[in-house]
């Protein structure tokens, strides 16, 4: 994978959050002594690298811009557009998220633009 000639176009994979997911969404205040309801999910869909070397993405996630904790494999993906659902997530809570593309040999792209959204 040659990121020099551009093999990952991420510049081309637009990242959305679908609508259903979007706005507000209150967390829990300081000082809550409650857990947190981890049954939030976040839909995400973005259009397909047309890279025909791409064989999956990974969908970094995190509660700070910039800063991602966790991530997620899509697996092998051939749709276009691509959907996967962030599930196992605090609802209410904001999400920043962002994708990469690899290759079979798990060659990485640089990250798509940076998302948020609250869990639902």
């Amino acid at each position: 994978m040659d990121r020099r000639n551009g093999f990952f176009i991420i510049g081309f994979l637009a990242l959305f959050l679908l609508s259903s997911n979007c706005g507000g969404g209150g967390g829990g205040g300081a000082g809550s002594s409650l857990p947190a309801d981890t049954s939030g999910t976040i839909k995400l869909a973005w259009d397909a690298s047309p890279d025909s070397a791409v064989t999956g993405y990974w969908v970094y996630y995190g509660t700070r811009s910039g800063i991602y904790e966790n991530y997620r494999d899509t697996g092998s993906v051939s749709s276009n557009p691509v959907s996967f659902s962030l599930t196992g997530l605090a609802k209410g809570q904001t999400y920043y998220i962002a994708v990469t593309a690899y290759d079979t040999y798990r060659n990485e792209s640089d990250f798509s633009n940076e998302v948020s959204g609250a869990a639902k």
